[in-house]
Order: structure tokens, then C-alpha cells, then sequence
């Protein structure tokens, strides 16, 4: 351990192991819950299947010039970004400073020509902002609590109303991301989620208990068009994994999905 701090939101503890350097939200039930995973050779490779899962949002908004992304943790999806895709204009909110001290001190995660980060309620600030968004990736989370549902979704960012000021902030054809956590609660919010928008397409990656959910006022692309920007993406290489291959896990999800026989 490197560092261990409270702040009004979360039990924070920075842990290495070899290179990787990872950002835990400590329960008070022995839960510990990997909020960020870095390589500290290279940091703006992401390290977590779901991260690179909601990159996938980059194949429903094709050469996205603004992306907000409400939720920091230690920053990985800032990095890798900022790396990638420098022109890319991206506002951060955070509602935790203490998060943010430990963002830029520890994983090396900062304010850049492109990029703003702001101490704010993720909800409060969509609601006073008059800026729009191809781009808006919501990957906020606490431990449960009064503030959130069992899974640690909070509250404030799974009502219609949110849902409503997220579809406003949206440029024309924009896209946002959903990362959910499955649990007794995620059917509800996948269902909130379908009520507000026109389309949605949900990911399940592989090994891990997230769902990635794309959500658009518009109809999103079909197939046949995100397997051409995938692999658009994919020949320009070097992000450490595959845009198509984000493809056929959906599809082998899917798949999975359709398997199941209810009991």
C-alpha cells in the first residue's frame, strides 16, 4: 500500500503490485472494489475489460470532437484518451476532491490544453451546463449506502430526470455510456435507462460483473457500419486491444444470452 485515505465519500487505498497500481474503494464489510487499474509503464493503456468495453463508444460516435465523462476514479479512461485521442475536447466531473487529489498525485492524471476537471455532482452540473456532447460516459460509483442503490449506483444519476438532462447535453446523433454494475437492481436500471432513450445496445465483458450500456435519442448504427469503424480503429492500432474484437464479445454475449433457459 502507498496510500490510504477517508474522505466524506470513500475509503480510498492506492496499492501496487510489480508495475500495476491499483485505486480500491475499501468496504466496511470487507468489500474492497477495484475502482481503477493502471500500468505504470504505460498508463494510457487501459487495463480493465470493462474500460476498454466502454471505449466502445467511439464506434457509435465516429470522430467525436467532445466527450463528458461523469465519474474519475484514478483516471484511466482520462489517460487513455488524452493519448489517443488528443483533439478530443473532455470535461471530467467528479464529485469526490479527495478523488481528485489522488487521481493526479498517484496515477499521474491531470488537466491538459483539452481536458477540464471539475469538482461537482455529476447530476448538478448537467443540469447548469449549456454545453453539448457527442460523447457522455457515465462511470460513477460509492459503496452502497443512503446515496445509492445496492450496487452503488448513485441515486441521483438513475432517475428520469437525469436520463432527460443527459439526452439535452447530447449533440445530434451523440451517444452516452452507461457502466452498470449487475446485481438485484440492474434489470430496473437497464429498464429506466430503455424508457428514455430510442436505442440502446447493451455489453456484458467477459470476466467481470459490469454492463456497458450505449444509449442514444437516435437509432445507433447497425452492424454492418461498427464493424467498418471498428476495424478503421483497429488499423491505426497501438490501444492496446481490439475495437472489433469489443464486437464479437458483444455478439458471444448475446449468444450466451439467448442460451440461457429461465428457470
Amino acid at each position: 500500500m502507498v496510500h490510504e485515505v477517508r474522505s466524506e465519500y470513500s475509503h480510498i487505498r492506492v496499492v501496487d503490485s510489480g508495475s500495476q497500481r491499483a485505486l480500491y474503494f475499501i468496504g466496511d464489510s470487507d468489500l474492497d472494489v477495484v475502482e481503477t487499474q493502471i500500468d505504470l509503464r504505460a498508463p494510457h493503456v487501459l487495463q480493465h475489460a470493462y474500460a476498454r468495453t466502454a471505449m466502445a463508444a467511439l464506434l457509435y460516435r465516429p470522430q467525436a470532437e467532445s466527450c463528458l465523462l461523469i465519474g474519475l476514479g484514478g483516471g484511466a479512461m482520462v489517460r487513455f484518451l488524452d493519448h489517443h485521442f488528443p483533439r478530443l475536447r473532455l470535461d471530467v466531473v467528479e464529485i469526490d476532491p479527495v478523488v481528485v487529489r489522488v487521481a493526479r498525485e498517484y496515477f499521474g492524471t491531470t488537466e491538459s490544453p483539452g481536458t477540464s476537471i471539475h469538482v461537482a455532482d455529476g447530476r448538478e452540473f448537467l443540469q447548469r451546463s449549456v454545453a453539448r456532447f457527442d460523447l457522455i460516459l457515465v462511470d460513477a460509483h460509492l459503496h452502497p449506502e443512503v446515496r445509492t442503490d445496492s450496487s452503488g449506483h448513485p441515486l441521483s444519476l438513475k432517475s428520469a430526470a437525469f436520463y432527460a438532462s443527459v439526452r439535452a447535453r447530447l449533440n445530434p446523433g451523440g451517444v452516452a455510456m452507461f457502466n452498470l454494475i449487475r446485481g438485484r437492481d440492474a434489470d430496473a436500471y437497464v429498464d429506466g435507462i430503455r424508457r428514455e432513450f430510442k436505442a440502446i445496445e447493451v455489453y456484458r465483458p467477459a470476466g467481470t460483473a459490469n454492463l456497458i450500456v450505449f444509449a442514444s435519442a437516435q437509432a445507433l448504427a447497425g452492424e454492418d457500419e461498427l464493424r467498418a469503424r471498428a476495424r478503421a480503429l483497429d488499423q491505426h492500432g497501438g490501444y492496446g486491444f481490439s475495437f472489433e474484437q469489443l464486437l464479437d464479445a458483444r455478439a458471444a454475449s448475446a449468444r450466451i444470452q439467448l442460451s440461457v433457459t429461465p428457470s
